[in-house]
């Protein structure tokens, strides 16, 4: 790929920002400031950031050579071409790797991160958008290593970061050679900026020569006819200057994705190898009565059933819950309401209006139903080294009562792999209207015998019950639930629309751009 980029283009671009970052350092240090995400209260945060990051880099050892046999000739090109490239220190590796759901993507990221400790004794920052993701993975969501931005429901405008919580990063993020990006299609194109000027603050490269992120390898994974980002535009589509200037206070933006990365693809499928019918079918996707199937559900000790909206995953919780006979436990919210008195009685107003769709309330229901023996999911990510992440399914073992007024302190979850935990309430600060905000205090959790189908991205499954009906809004949709079992075997529809099958036209062009110039390469 041609490169056409100039030092003048990288320091022009980012002059603005230079200078937006030294006025918000100068507010950083002075105090903690609650609205602030990025201020000096940060530095806890950034140090649990860097002990998870440093907790997944010591897990126990592999033999590489026995992975590195385990690739197919597929996975092996691309870990030639990655390995080469870092190995050489002739050039920065700047490489996007597409790939449709099984294709082996996460292994291979786990050998290339292993070659690289084990023959440059350097490390592998692995990041991808969710939870669940970074999990499967064994990453951290590229917000919490990076220390970026977050606001349920908009897009935040980018924070430099306080020079004492930067100096916790720098320490231990100074032996990263390769920046390992997963799930590439859910990151939108204003997020991949705050990744690549986070690195270049970190790295301090904003002034060198082809300083963009950070001077560091740069491995994408992903496959964009999967979901799209939930907000704003995919990475590769270009930043309006309305936008660069309403985030990041400049004047203009580079294209990282068109400029600076090489294409490469992974074609073998590894996920449904056992099953050629259901692979072929899975490849050409990819460009019923409530009492029948909460029989179904309960034939199979472990079974999901996809849906595509969070009404009817209601609808199938409640049925499911409704089922098991031990009593109910409710779990109410405390919100703390942080606005002048006479606008109070507003803000519950709203906040009721808001019980039905927790995304305007930062995930957090203000009411929670559940039963010991029922099937939860985790809401947020509360401990990655645990698998306790956001995405996680459980079953709730018993809860912790004060004894005097029967408040639930605590809830026991038992994990897929039979490890207990307790898991608490969290607290999170979120809008509600101009100026006002809530403070939230509730356990991070909803019932999961039912998800949507964009929480289940990343998820390998062996059975699953799917609706691919009418109901199917999103591109990708159909593809993304189909591709989540192993087998055709584990796959159980109950509504299917033909015309719910379609990909992203945007995304079809770029993929077919990105396919053109790697028969050229």
């Amino acid at each position: 790929m041609d490169m056409i980029l100039t030092q003048n283009h990288f320091t022009i671009t980012n002059y603005t920002l230079k200078k937006h970052w030294k006025d918000l350092e100068k507010q950083n240090t002075s105090q903690d400031d609650p609205d602030n995400p990025i201020g000096v209260q940060n530095i806890i945060q950034a140090g649990d950031a860097m002990q998870d990051f440093k907790d997944l880099g010591d897990k126990q050892e592999i033999d590489l050579s026995e992975m590195i046999s385990k690739l197919n000739a597929d996975q092996r090109r691309v870990f030639n071409r990655v390995t080469d490239t870092i190995s050489s220190d002739k050039e920065i590796l700047r490489l996007y790797v597409s790939g449709e759901g099984g294709t082996g993507k996460s292994f291979l990221i786990q050998t290339i991160k292993s070659w690289i400790k084990q023959n440059l004794n350097k490390d592998t920052a692995i990041t991808a958008p969710t939870g669940m993701a970074a999990f499967n993975v064994n990453g951290l969501t590229a917000h919490r290593l990076f220390q970026l931005p977050v606001e349920h429901g908009r897009t935040p405008k980018y924070k430099p970061l306080a020079d004492h919580v930067l100096k916790i990063l720098r320490t231990d993020l100074k032996d990263v050679s390769l920046i390992v990006i997963d799930e590439v299609s859910m990151i939108s194109n204003i997020f991949f900026m705050y990744i690549n000027l986070r690195l270049c603050e970190i790295y301090n490269t904003t002034d060198c020569d082809d300083g963009w992120f950070g001077r560091k390898h740069v491995l994408l994974f992903g496959d964009l006819l999967q979901l799209p980002p939930v907000l704003e535009d995919p990475a590769f589509i270009h930043l309006t200057e309305e936008k660069v200037r309403k985030y990041l206070g400049s004047l203009s933006a580079t294209n990282l994705w068109t400029n600076l990365f090489d294409y490469d693809e992974l074609t073998i499928n590894m996920r449904q190898q056992g099953d050629g019918s259901y692979r072929e079918l899975l490849s050409r996707i990819r460009v019923g009565l409530l009492n029948e199937l909460c029989d179904f559900i309960n034939n199979f000790t472990s079974i999901v059933c996809l849906l595509p909206n969070n009404h009817m995953c209601d609808q199938l919780n409640a049925a499911m819950l409704n089922r098991i006979t031990s009593k109910e436990i409710f779990l109410i919210a405390e919100d703390t309401i942080d606005c002048i008195s006479y606008m109070k009685k507003k803000v519950e107003k709203v906040l009721s209006n808001n019980d039905d769709d927790d995304t305007k309330t930062a995930g957090l229901s203000r009411r929670i139903t559940i039963k010991i023996g029922a099937k939860i999911m985790i809401r947020r990510n509360i401990d990655a080294s645990l698998g306790l992440v956001n995405g996680t399914i459980a079953t709730v073992v018993s809860v912790s009562q004060d004894k005097t007024t029967d408040y639930i302190e605590k809830i026991k979850v038992r994990l897929p792999s039979d490890l207990e935990y307790f898991i608490e309430r969290v607290s999170v600060k979120f809008p509600v209207m101009d100026r006002v905000y809530v403070t939230r205090k509730q356990f991070p959790l909803s019932l999961s015998y039912g998800i949507t189908i964009h929480k289940s991205q990343g998820l390998s499954l062996q059975n699953a019950v799917m609706d691919l009906g009418n109901n199917v809004f999103s591109c990708g949709q159909v593809y993304v639930a189909l591709s989540r079992v192993t087998s055709l075997d584990g796959l159980h529809l109950i509504n299917f629309d033909p015309s719910s099958v379609f990909a992203s036209e945007i995304a079809i062009i770029e993929y077919n751009r990105l396919k053109r110039i790697e028969r050229n390469y």
